[in-house]
């Protein structure tokens, strides 16, 4: 009698426990990737801040030419070919052998920019 208060609960919770198991890891769950990359994932229709919009790829531009007007001819090369090798704008440009007066006014720029991130270098 023992034997079968015990053993009548464990197979429940078991049989609960795999089959919540193999529902969450079904192929019909709609957010799930299934390694081939044919579907939509969650991050591509969210609007999460770092998605490219028409509007962050114009301020982008503008951004760039306001560096540029503060560079050298040879440092926008430099530039240029930086950021065509897929480096980031911030990165490529603190590459560049800059002034300290050209430092300051590129800080002002991303600054101005994007002043979220004036706390980050």
């Amino acid at each position: 009698m023992i034997k079968k208060q015990i053993i009548l609960p464990t197979l429940l919770l078991a049989t609960i426990l795999i089959g919540g198991i193999t529902g969450c890891t079904g192929s019909k769950s709609p957010d799930v990737s299934q390694g081939d990359d044919s579907g939509t994932k969650v991050s591509d229709t969210t609007n999460s801040p770092a998605s490219n919009t028409p509007g962050r790829a114009e301020k982008r531009e503008a951004v760039r030419k306001q560096v540029e007007a503060v560079l050298t001819p040879d440092q926008v090369k430099q530039l240029s070919a930086k950021l065509q090798q897929g480096e980031k704008m911030r990165k490529a440009v603190l590459s560049l052998n800059l002034t300290a007066e050209q430092k300051t006014k590129i800080q002002e720029i991303f600054k101005t920019a994007y002043p979220h991130r004036s706390g980050q270098s």
